[in-house]
């Protein structure tokens, strides 16, 4: 059997770029309130701790680039289980899982990136509220706060 041999110029430079970097952190803290009680997803050390996507327990995950935000993190095991975090222009949105339910809406979003790298950003949102859909039962995200590091590009 041949095996097929692979020039290295033929093997894309940016392919190797990724080799050694880690991979997109998410750190901070976001609470919601539902029904008189207030939730929170931390990812841990009152949001200070940087979780990955295959993080146990609090997980996330990010890209930025080209005027576009996606940051997501998800708690496993507590009530207020998953925010997801998106600003494209002009659609700020978010979307908050609670109790297996989802509630989506349009929220104010401030995404500062950090001048010595394009992949790392502090992100904030609210206060907004989101809307369960088809009976427009609200919830509120009263704030969000995260550092993003070595985001994926869009």
């Amino acid at each position: 059997m041949r095996w097929p041999v692979i020039a290295l110029g033929a093997v894309s430079a940016s392919a190797c770029l990724c080799c050694g970097t880690d991979p997109p952190s998410v750190a901070g803290i976001a609470t919601v309130a539902l029904g008189g009680e207030e939730l929170t997803i931390d990812t841990g050390d009152g949001g200070k701790r940087p979780v990955i996507g295959t993080d146990d327990t609090v997980s996330g995950i990010c890209t930025l680039g080209a005027g576009y935000l996606g940051m997501w993190v998800q708690h496993h095991a507590a009530k207020f289980e998953t925010l997801d975090i998106g600003d494209e222009p002009g659609h700020p949105h978010v979307t908050a899982e609670v109790a297996g339910t989802v509630y989506q809406g349009e929220c104010p979003i401030a995404v500062e990136v950090q001048r010595k790298d394009p992949y790392e950003a502090d992100v904030s949102a609210g206060p907004c509220e989101l809307f369960r859909p088809f009976d427009g039962a609200i919830l509120r995200l009263e704030s969000a706060s995260f550092h993003l590091k070595g985001c994926w590009d869009d």
